[in-house]
């Protein structure tokens, strides 16, 4: 009996040796990634030259009174920035990365994905946009891009919907089709906005990951109403 105590004893230990080890790991990974993109910000600016960095470069996000303040990236397809950053080196979070499929910020619908962090980096503050005073007073998107013409969208929808959902689409045949896809999207909102949106605006689509369900995705979406160069 004492043997088995004992060797009850020396599993638990194990187990909970190797819990600590993984917590914190995780928050090494957690920490260096901070680290990483609060390096990419400063250096974002002193030059503002990351395109000569990384030729991947499409831009800067930011979203006021929520953390996305980051750079976006575009490969040549939607797994490469998964776990890479502007340095192409392994980051535990990835980067903001737009759909390959996209044309720079040219399409109907410009699609940017990004990791819903536990430690409420990179697109994990858009679940803020689940709450409705949230919605509603905190609706503007800011883009930078690379050659420093600003882009400003207004959010005017956020669901949640599955990876088998066509909100990724970029482009469309024709206005028609395009409008009934816009409607869609306002008809899925959790919250219903007054912003008009038809077949002859642009509008951005903000994803990251979900999990009221399996595959579950958040999406905000918002429409362009200002550029300036």
């Amino acid at each position: 009996m004492k043997i088995f105590k004992s060797i009850i004893n020396i599993v638990l230990t194990l187990i909970i040796v190797i819990c600590a080890y993984k917590i914190i790991h995780q928050l090494k990974e957690y920490n260096d990634a901070d680290k990483v993109y609060n390096l990419i910000r400063e250096e974002k600016e002193e030059s503002d030259n990351l395109f000569e960095k990384n030729i991947d470069y499409r831009g800067w996000i930011k979203i006021d009174n929520t953390n996305i303040n980051y750079p976006i990236l575009q490969g040549q397809d939607n797994e490469e920035y998964l776990y890479k950053d502007i340095n192409n080196e392994y980051i535990v979070s990835g980067s903001i990365f737009m759909n390959y499929l996209n044309n720079g910020f040219d399409d109907q619908n410009t699609v940017l994905f990004g990791h819903n962090m536990k430690n409420g980096t990179m697109f994990a503050n858009l679940k803020k946009y689940k709450e409705e005073d949230f919605f509603y007073n905190n609706n503007y998107i800011e883009i930078e891009l690379s050659n420093g013409q600003y882009l400003k969208y207004k959010v005017f929808s956020v669901y949640i919907t599955d990876i088998n959902d066509n909100y990724t689409k970029t482009s469309f045949e024709d206005k028609d089709e395009y409008k009934e896809f816009l409607e869609r999207i306002k008809n899925k909102s959790i919250y219903k906005s007054d912003i008009s949106v038809n077949e002859n605006d642009k509008i951005i689509t903000l994803s990251t990951c979900s999990y009221e369900f399996d595959d579950a995705r958040l999406v905000v979406t918002g429409k362009l109403i200002d550029k300036e160069q």
